[in-house]
């Protein structure tokens, strides 16, 4: 059985390998919302160690997950990780996670 890193990781390398202006995008975000959104904390964690690579490409539905979890602690870890990692441009995809908790 795959693990849950392993079914991100290559939802991710998808992602990787599509055109920008491919539709299959969504496809594959919402793929993705739908897995991690099951277990906020196994996400959290995941994204903790997830390497920079990756990190970059989930980024993109920071506001997704969010708006699913209406957590601090999710958004905690956002701004961690923009910490951590502050060359990815992240702090628009974060502000969209803050904004989505707000509303």
């Amino acid at each position: 059985m795959i693990d849950f890193s392993e079914e991100v990781i290559s939802l991710v390398q998808k992602r990787e390998n599509l055109h920008p202006d491919d539709p299959a995008i969504q496809l594959i975000w919402n793929e993705l919302v739908n897995l991690l959104k099951q277990d906020e904390e196994s996400t959290i964690l995941f994204l903790e160690q997830c390497d920079k690579k990756y990190l970059y490409w989930i980024s993109e539905i920071f506001e997704e997950l969010s708006a699913e979890f209406q957590s601090r602690a999710f958004i905690d870890c956002l701004l961690q990780l923009q910490k951590k990692y502050p060359d990815l441009d992240m702090e628009q995809d974060i502000e969209y996670a803050i904004q989505s908790i707000e509303e």
